[in-house]
């Protein structure tokens, strides 16, 4: 038996998980369920429909350093070189070899864990399993919901403001509005926090990426009236803490801004010491200026640097339409179009590993929901070329299946095939379907029925029969009498 990596029994056996499919070259288990939020909930522009024809630019895909390093920052859904898919195989490999299961949510961050563990597929490993216990863990009670958050969400601590220019969702945390109670019960506080951090995530990667074209966020730290002494450093390092570590690769870029004199001078001493990778990921600014270089201006508002009114409303998310071009002074009136959110589906947003057996075109497509096409359709919206090849092949397939069924019924001396009948959401033949038989049994019933002795009749009374499982008085003191 191969040694496995310690904690993997835990995390990815027990019997606390059915098994699921393969999926990109790993084993899966059935996961938890992250997110709940009601339709109404769901933010005009969460998707702007812009997402689906975006191309990123080589710099947003990966990130060339000064010192030769490098990092990449969109894994799904796009051609990965020679040595990140030898990894990618070598970590497949791996956890076969341990016998792992991995939830679909870890599977498709294997590119994410391998990078942080600098291509050990061992060290991913041990990543993956620690990520995957502590989504087992959190989310063991169920999802993160709207409704849980709703209330904490109203002080503006945490919501999305809108998009850089690489349409890359972002995220403003505001240290100063964490309210006084959070304070006074301090771990409570930083879990309420937390959460509402998570549902940001959660929402984000479901409901604002695109795979291969926008897999990442920014977190704008506004620190305004805090001296030294009123930063909330645990809090933040707690979310600096589920960021890294549990939503590993996500986070594009860290700005820190509005930093009071003490808090620049320290900033100023900390740059010094930063890497390239570390500068690249974490810009710490004394100049709102810089700010606005990755952003349209009404993206931001007045106070981050940009030309919109203060965000008094923060559930549904205050998210803004286009344009997003980085330094654009157009005023944002564009119209949301209703449901783009819906137009991938969850797989689809999920995205997928780079195959090496498979083509390009099947490796690089999205993977739509049913209505996508007419969706794309009735709003007078080109339709993505993979979206249209599913649409064909759906319809081909049905088209097969009509036809095949139509041969059944002509060969058939009845007329009537398997396929003629209905059946309901648990396989079994409609209503209606089977009346007749349903109407023989009716009679056989009235022909089993036995007249009782009347005196064994009691008058005003009447039984209820018992539910299984469930034993009547009557019943137990006929078993005693037997």
């Amino acid at each position: 038996m191969p040694k496995k990596t310690k904690g993997s029994k835990s995390a990815a056996a027990g019997g606390r998980f059915k098994k699921g499919p393969m999926m990109d070259g790993f084993r899966t288990i059935e996961e938890p369920t992250y997110l709940s939020v009601k339709e109404e909930n769901i933010a005009p522009f969460t998707t702007p429909v812009e997402a689906f024809t975006f191309e990123p630019e080589p710099d947003m895909v990966v990130s060339n350093f000064k010192n030769g390093d490098r990092e990449r920052k969109i894994y799904c859904n796009i051609e990965l070189t020679t040595e990140e898919q030898a990894n990618v195989k070598a970590l497949q490999d791996e956890a076969a070899k341990q016998g792992l299961e991995f939830f679909p949510s870890i599977v498709i961050m294997a590119g994410r864990f391998l990078s942080r563990a600098r291509g050990d597929p061992h060290k991913a490993i041990k990543l993956m399993l620690a990520t995957q216990e502590w989504k087992a863990d959190y989310f063991k009670m169920g999802p993160v919901s709207d409704d849980q958050v709703k209330d904490d969400l109203k002080y503006g601590v945490v919501y999305f403001c809108g998009r850089d220019y690489g349409l890359r969702p972002t995220i403003v945390c505001r240290a100063n509005r964490i309210p006084d109670e959070w304070y006074k019960d301090k771990k409570a506080g930083i879990e309420r926090l937390i959460k509402v951090l998570i549902f940001c995530m959660e929402y984000m990667v479901r409901y604002m990426v695109v795979p291969g074209k926008i897999e990442n966020n920014c977190l704008v730290v506004d620190l305004k009236g805090l001296g030294i002494s009123g930063v909330p450093i645990s809090a933040l390092s707690q979310i600096y803490s589920v960021m890294s570590h549990h939503y590993i690769g996500r986070v594009f870029r860290f700005y820190v801004v509005n930093m009071s004199s003490g808090l620049s001078t320290i900033a100023g001493w900390v740059k010094g010491i930063l890497t390239d990778r570390q500068k690249q990921k974490l810009q710490l600014l004394d100049n709102l200026d810089d700010l606005k270089k990755d952003f349209a201006h009404h993206q931001l508002e007045e106070d981050l640097g940009g030309t919109r009114p203060p965000i008094t409303t923060f559930f549904p998310f205050p998210l803004q339409g286009p344009p997003f071009e980085k330094g654009s002074r157009e005023s944002g009136t564009a119209k949301s179009v209703e449901g783009s959110h819906k137009v991938l589906s969850a797989m689809g947003a999920r995205g997928k590993i780079w195959n090496p057996s498979k083509s390009k075109e099947e490796n690089c497509s999205l993977e739509y929901a049913p209505e996508a096409h007419d969706w794309f359709m009735s709003n007078g919206l080109p339709v993505p070329p993979d979206c249209h090849a599913q649409h064909e092949a759906t319809r081909k397939a049905e088209e097969e299946k009509e036809a095949e069924a139509k041969r059944l019924a002509a060969e058939s001396p009845s007329g009537i095939v398997n396929s003629d009948l209905k059946v309901n959401n648990d396989g079994l033949p409609a209503s209606g379907v089977m009346e007749e038989e349903e109407e023989d049994e009716e009679e056989e019933e009235d022909e089993d029925i036995i007249v009782q002795d009347p005196a064994a009749i009691k008058p005003k009374e009447f039984s209820v029969a018992a539910p299984a499982g469930v034993a009547t008085t009557d019943r137990l003191q006929e078993e005693r009498m037997r």
